[in-house]
């Protein structure tokens, strides 16, 4: 009685988690479940209009008020001398305000002030200064400023947006 054994000598190996189970499978899921919630918030609102506030009924801020644009001409034409120089300036300037009636009135009060302000500033500018590239820009914006701190110290109301030259003379 013969028998006769077959040994094998290569096992046949186990089957590890391919390419499939540990990458894309994961990766389809995610993108299934994102596709899915993407399409939830899509379509929520019209299939669910009694449970999700509507953007209308949250109360909006009231708008600010803001006063008209007005505009104030001091009547009062500025001579100065310039700063290190023989030459002299004169200017006529008006103002523009959204601050309405207190701003107007608080000019119209202080204007005494806001002359001995403009006087001041136009006797600290060189030649120098207007000449160069937005000098005169960089002048009004320096008498705005000073005209607001007038205003802010006088009488608590700062409100001159900006400063007009209706008049310029150098000489």
């Amino acid at each position: 009685m013969a028998e006769s054994l077959t040994v094998v000598d290569d096992p046949v190996p186990a089957k590890k988690g391919g390419l499939l189970k540990r990458i894309l499978l994961p990766s389809l899921l995610l993108v299934l479940g994102l596709a899915g919630g993407a399409a939830g918030m899509y379509f929520a609102p019209t299939l669910l209009p009694d449970l999700l506030p509507a953007a209308s009924d949250k109360p909006k801020p009231p708008a600010p008020r803001v006063a008209p644009l007005s505009y104030v001409e001091l009547p009062n034409s500025f001579t100065s001398n310039l700063k290190g120089s023989s030459q002299f300036i004169q200017v006529k300037i008006a103002l523009s305000t959204h601050g309405g009636a207190p701003v107007i009135e608080a000019v119209e009060r202080h204007r005494v002030a806001i002359v001995a302000a403009v006087l001041q500033i136009l006797a600290e500018t060189s030649p120098a200064d207007l000449e160069a590239p937005g000098g005169r820009d960089r002048l009004t914006t320096r008498l705005r400023v000073a005209i607001n701190d007038v205003l802010q110290r006088k009488s608590g109301v700062a409100g001159v947006d900006d400063v007009f030259l209706t008049s310029f003379v150098v000489q």
